[in-house]
């Protein structure tokens, strides 16, 4: 959890949309308190929607808008010692089974620049939840629950197998791409100058299981890989090539479980720089794409403009000089 109360503000209210949906919920303030303070079932009921929240795709519930969105006034600051939000932070965690983790709450004063929908000494509280690693969470009553169709309702035994096979999946990705070494400039093709440049790929175990089997496929199009950076990127032994139409994909199998956290050199891949390929590189049209395998966890799949670098403007830069003077601009 982090303090981010300063994200939201009264305009931010006023422009939410005007319904309830999977993401969003609105409670008024009688739903928390009333005139003997927390209402008795307001801890049942938050624990129902922390569950429904945390065990899908998160979401945020708003305290003290009316079922269109509209403020009400809002809920006093000091419903509790040492004030509401802090208050809400204490008591949420263990609202549900497993405790929660992931969440924010945002306290959001009256407007001080002109007229407010919010009273003096109320607030607007916003609890965000995160979809939890930790899921599926069971509330209060021994239930898990689920955001269906703008409501928190009863999970079924599928709903929480779902859940169970979502969280016990790695999420394995490719977590940086960075340029290695030095641009290899080649002036002795007959065709025209070419420069050659390595980019290594970085691959990330982010989530808490262990990948047993991880593989990736690099995607690179056609034009930016030269038979001399083909041969490179097959170098190590271990690197398959498949060929379609206007693109090369290599795929590697890593031989090692990656742990949890895990962060690890995965390939390095080759391109060149010709006359022929530098207007699609500039116009951002060639990008290196890859798509990565971790258990039987979906694939997740990512891409990076190859013009996003540095070092391939300043390699794009010099051989359209090189161009100019050969008399053929590109």
């Amino acid at each position: 959890m982090t303090d981010k109360a300063h994200a939201w503000n009264e305009d931010m209210i006023d422009g939410l949309t005007p319904h309830e949906h999977d993401y969003q919920e609105f409670k008024s303030t009688p739903y928390m308190v009333d005139e003997k303070g927390i209402t008795a079932h307001f801890i049942a009921s938050l624990s129902k929607q922390l569950s429904a929240f945390a065990n899908g795709g998160g979401g945020r519930l708003f305290l003290g808008l009316n079922d269109d969105g509209s403020p009400d006034g809002g809920v006093p600051v000091d419903v509790k010692g040492g004030g509401t939000r802090a208050w809400l932070e204490d008591v949420i965690p263990g609202a549900v089974d497993p405790p929660l983790k992931c969440f924010n709450v945002f306290e959001v004063a009256p407007r001080t620049d002109g007229p407010s929908r919010i009273r003096p000494g109320h607030a607007i509280y916003i609890i965000d939840i995160q979809a939890s690693e930790d899921a599926p969470h069971q509330s209060g009553d021994n239930r898990y629950y689920l955001r269906i169709a703008g409501k928190s309702r009863p999970m079924g035994h599928v709903h929480v197998q779902d859940v169970l096979r979502r969280t016990r999946h790695p999420q394995v990705t490719v977590a940086r791409v960075t340029p290695f070494g030095a641009p290899e400039p080649d002036d002795t093709d007959p065709r025209g100058p070419k420069v050659l440049l390595c980019l290594q790929a970085f691959v990330a175990n982010q989530g808490r299981n262990l990948a047993r089997h991880v593989g990736c496929e690099i995607i690179l199009p056609r034009p930016v890989v030269s038979s001399d950076a083909r041969t490179r990127i097959l170098e190590p032994g271990d690197v398959q090539l498949t060929q379609q139409p206007g693109e090369l994909t290599f795929f590697r199998y890593h031989p090692t479980p990656l742990f949890p956290q895990q962060e690890l050199l995965f390939a390095k891949v080759w391109i060149t720089l010709h006359a022929n390929n530098i207007a699609a590189v500039r116009r951002g049209e060639a990008a290196l794409r890859w798509r990565i395998y971790a258990d039987d966890a979906p694939a997740r799949e990512g891409a990076v403009p190859l013009w996003t670098y540095a070092v391939v403007r300043r390699a794009v830069r010099t051989l359209r000089k090189k161009s100019r003077r050969l008399g053929a601009t590109p």
